[in-house]
Formats: structure tokens, C-alpha cells, sequence
């Protein structure tokens, strides 16, 4: 019994020495907690991993000023650290209070998402070289830095350890033929078919709060207004929608520096009693489930979650083909793909879906069917884990 006693007492102790082993501190190095879609992705992330001794250990600093989404990560277990910087290869002092984070932690995985974290990550590596792993994020296609940030960004980027893009179009576009000494990884955006599901219950309530009826065809957007969402161009489309459509109805909801402007245009265009925008909303679910179309005009977008969130809640999407998208819609089998500033094409597609709706809700199905099978928010995460590991192995 002796001998047996002993023989638990070292096996409890290798457990103990194979957890601790197991464990493993990784820090999320974010601009911001705006109800975004990074912010978002570390949020799950953050939930699927609570500190406990065989699992990851989720750290978050926040360089910037929006904290929206605070009390959420705080739920999770997840710590925080907000350092606001402007200027981190300028603020010594605050960039020290990061490293000093970085140090006591044991952190091991830095994860960048953008130039301004990617510099703050950039000068861990320098002070902690192989005792840490930097994994940037590209997120999203570039396009709207300067040559000059370019060239800064892809200096940054050799600090990093390992790229990862969230999706194939970021890969393709960023980085194209160029050849990195880094490895590139490719894992796609993910969403919880379980949160993101049909709602029927709100359908009703929604509608009858944003003033719309059982027999409107509502057609919505979700995002950021600004100028590369283009809805001017979804605005004039869904003019014509409606000359051969009258029940039609558009929902913007959002927030952003465009939004007076898309409320004067609609009303320039005579669309003001039946264009709805909703500023904007922390949960955008109620709206989603408000629709029976999904639309995106943008004219160039990354990997955008609001895409999966709505193909999860049977919503057909009809999208401009850019980034990420004509990789995850089907074209006539889950949703409706046109060219990029083709109005007559975006309404012809709108048009076709408005007109037939047993033809929405197949497209519906069958994209929260693709959802499922390819963009489930736990294959995401999975993936994601297992880079993070291997990141220092």
C-alpha cells in the first residue's frame, strides 16, 4: 500500500508538472474594444478559454481609447491591460509599462492585429527575442494606407514570428507572390451557429418596432458607414428595387462619419419613408433577424464576420464579389455575387430575390448549411489554438 500510495503521489505530481507545462499565456495586442470584428473574435476566443491551468491563459491590451466591449472581456476571465498610446515607438515610458506586463506574465504568444499594435509587438520582440512569439493578424486588404504606411507595415512585419490571414483574399491580395521568411497560415473567420440561429420570436417584435410589416421585403446592411462600404451605390440600387418592388424596404444599421450624409441622399432620393437607419446597435441580432436579404456594396472588404452572422441566421446574401466573400457564398446556391459599382447588376440581383421568396429562403438554408459545415466559430477557434501552441514549439 506504501509502495502504492508513493506510486499516486507521483503521478499526481507529473499531472501537476504536465499542466503546468500544458499552460500557456498568449496576449492579444487590440487598438480597441469597439464591438468590432476582431474585438469580437477575441471576445469568443476569450471565452472558449478561462485561465485554468491546462488551457490558455488570454491576456488583452488595449493601445487605444474605446472600451465598449469592457465588461464583457472582464466576464470571461480574460486580463486586461490598457495602455493608451498614439505614438508607441514614441512613448517610452508607456511602451515599458507593456513589456513589463509582458514580463511578469510569462507571456509567451503576442498576437497583432494592425501597424500600431504590430510596433508594439515589434519592440517585445526586440526586448525578449525567442522567449516570445509574434503571430500578426492581417485582417484586412490594405488598401486604405498610404505607400509610405505600407512600407512601414511590411518592415514591422519582419519582426513576426508567423502571419495569419483571415481569409484566402487576404493572402492573395497582401501578400500575393511575395515570398516571407515567416510561415503563412490562412485560418477564416468563424461564427456560433448556436448564438447566430433564426430567430422567429424577434422577427415580429423587430419589425413592428422599426416600422416595418409582415407583407415588406426588407432588405439590410450592416457596418461601419464610411466611404468603402459604398451606400451611395446600395441606396440607388435599391431605387430601382423598389419601382418594381413597392413593398420593398432597405435597413442600414450603423454607425459612422457617413451616416447624416446616407440620410440626406436617401431623402434626395425620395426613399426616406422607406429607408430605415438605425445608428449604431450593440447586438446586432434583433436586426438581422428583422430581414429577409442581406446586402453588401462595399468595395473592397477583408474577411467581414456580419457575412457568416447572417448566412448563420438563413439570411441570402447578395454581396459585391471583393475579399473574402466570393470564397464563402455559393454564388446561386447560398447567395448572389456582382460586380463591384455594377448598380444594375445589384439591382437585378436584389430584384430577383425580392420577387421570389421561396427562392430566399432556399438560398437561406442552404448558407447556414455552409455556415455549419465550413465557418463554424469552433473550428475558428480550434485552429487558432493550435497555432498559438505551435507557435512555441
Amino acid at each position: 500500500m506504501e509502495v502504492t500510495a508513493l506510486a499516486d503521489r507521483d503521478a499526481a505530481a507529473v499531472d501537476r508538472v504536465t499542466a503546468a507545462a500544458k499552460r500557456l499565456s498568449v496576449m492579444f495586442v487590440i487598438y480597441g474594444l469597439a464591438p468590432a470584428g476582431p474585438e469580437r473574435r477575441i471576445l469568443e476566443f476569450a471565452r472558449a478559454f478561462p485561465s485554468r491551468p491546462e488551457s490558455l491563459d488570454v491576456h488583452v491590451c488595449v493601445v487605444g481609447d474605446d472600451l465598449t466591449l469592457l465588461d464583457e472581456f472582464q466576464r470571461t476571465g480574460a486580463k486586461i491591460l490598457h495602455v493608451p498610446m498614439r505614438r508607441p515607438w514614441a512613448e517610452w515610458r508607456k511602451l515599458h509599462t507593456v513589456l513589463a506586463y509582458i514580463e511578469r506574465h510569462d507571456i509567451r504568444v503576442l498576437n497583432s492585429f494592425n501597424g500600431k499594435t504590430l510596433l508594439v509587438c515589434a519592440a517585445a520582440k526586440l526586448r525578449y527575442r525567442s522567449r516570445v512569439s509574434v503571430v500578426h493578424h492581417l485582417i484586412s486588404l490594405w488598401d486604405d494606407l498610404t505607400p509610405a504606411n505600407r512600407r512601414v507595415m511590411w518592415t514591422a512585419l519582419r519582426s513576426a514570428d508567423h502571419v495569419l490571414c483571415n481569409g484566402q483574399a487576404v493572402r492573395d491580395h497582401v501578400i500575393g507572390s511575395r515570398r516571407l521568411q515567416q510561415p503563412v497560415s490562412v485560418i477564416p473567420n468563424g461564427v456560433d451557429a448556436d448564438v447566430f440561429r433564426p430567430m422567429p420570436q424577434l422577427r415580429g417584435r423587430e419589425r413592428a418596432r422599426l416600422g416595418f410589416s409582415d407583407e415588406h421585403f426588407v432588405i439590410g446592411t450592416i457596418g461601419n458607414i464610411r466611404p468603402v462600404k459604398n451606400i451611395p451605390l446600395l441606396l440607388r440600387a435599391f431605387g430601382g428595387v423598389v419601382a418594381a418592388a413597392p413593398r420593398a424596404r432597405l435597413l442600414c444599421v450603423g454607425g459612422g462619419p457617413e451616416l447624416a450624409d446616407m440620410q440626406a441622399l436617401a431623402s434626395s432620393l425620395h426613399l426616406a419613408d422607406r429607408v430605415v437607419f438605425t445608428g449604431q446597435v450593440k447586438d446586432v441580432r434583433p436586426s438581422l433577424a428583422a430581414m429577409d436579404a442581406f446586402a453588401v456594396s462595399s468595395r473592397h472588404e477583408g474577411n467581414p464576420n456580419v457575412v457568416l452572422q447572417a448566412m448563420a441566421m438563413t439570411l441570402p446574401v447578395v454581396s459585391t464579389s471583393v475579399g473574402e466573400v466570393p470564397f464563402v457564398i455559393e454564388q446561386d446556391r447560398s447567395g448572389l455575387l456582382v460586380a463591384s459599382d455594377d448598380e444594375r447588376a445589384l439591382v437585378d440581383a436584389l430584384g430577383a430575390l425580392a420577387s421570389n421568396p421561396k427562392r430566399c429562403r432556399t438560398f437561406g438554408d442552404a448558407a447556414r448549411r455552409r455556415v455549419i459545415a465550413h465557418f463554424s466559430q469552433a473550428q475558428m477557434i480550434a485552429r487558432y489554438a493550435a497555432l498559438m501552441r505551435a507557435a512555441v514549439t
